[in-house]
């Protein structure tokens, strides 16, 4: 009995079915690519919006404090009501004024994000500021750091506090997860495209002296080099490096 024979089994094969998936996939990822620019300056865009609107808002005030000047100069009389009236005028020039202040150093950190084209890619610490909680030792901080250059991409790392001063005549430091009330790993940790702030209480010891705060930024984003600032006690409880 002979065996059959077994031929060439012919097979279909269809290109085109690969291309199209490959076809798809590139698709897909230029629509992402795309959809992700768009997102980029769609807020971009609203930045350099808040910022036009600060600058106006600047120059309403500044208006205004000049309006209450002269009001103020009119109203230095004798007269209880004239008296009155100036109080309530120099209040609000004086409340003003302090806005003014804060608008222009918005507009200064705002300047900051949306024009760094002739900026290398890096870190900026934007300001650091201390409030003096009460009267044993606790003090509430607000870090915000921004990037500079002109770049889509997140910056990415961590930070930490330094806190020089002195202990019963000894030299002492302090580092952040030392004084930081309810430390996490979270709280030196940032990722950010524009800007991030960073807030919260610190506690230092009995008997210590700060004088002196030193911020160390350690990027993981390529092409950033790692570098520290410092700023007096002093300073920082003053309004910061805004």
């Amino acid at each position: 009995m002979s065996k059959a024979h077994v031929g060439f089994q012919v097979r279909q094969h269809n290109p085109w079915r690969a291309w199209l998936v490959i076809g798809l996939v590139i698709l897909l990822l230029f629509v992402m690519f795309l959809s992700g620019r768009a997102y980029q300056s769609f807020e971009l865009k609203q930045l350099k919006l808040e910022k036009e609107v600060m600058a106006n808002r600047i120059v309403e005030a500044e208006q205004r404090i000049s309006l209450l000047v002269k009001s103020n100069a009119q109203l230095k009389g004798t007269s209880k009501i004239e008296h009155d009236a100036y109080e309530k005028a120099n209040r609000s020039q004086v409340r003003l004024q302090k806005e003014l202040l804060e608008m222009k150093e918005q507009l200064v950190f705002y300047q900051g994000i949306v024009s760094p084209e002739q900026l290398s890619l890096g870190v900026n610490i934007q300001s650091f500021v201390l409030n003096k909680k009460n009267n044993l030792g606790m003090y509430y901080y607000k870090l915000v750091l921004s990037k500079r250059g002109k770049s889509n991409k997140f910056v990415k790392g961590s930070f930490d506090l330094l806190i020089k001063g002195q202990q019963e005549g000894q030299s002492k430091d302090l580092v952040f997860k030392q004084i930081k009330q309810e430390y996490s790993g979270k709280d030196i940790k940032f990722s950010f495209r524009y800007f991030q702030v960073f807030e919260g209480d610190l506690l230092l010891p009995d008997l210590f002296e700060p004088y002196e705060i030193q911020i160390k930024i350690k990027p993981t984003t390529k092409k950033i080099k790692p570098f520290s600032e410092s700023i007096s006690w002093t300073q920082a409880l003053s309004g910061g490096n805004n």
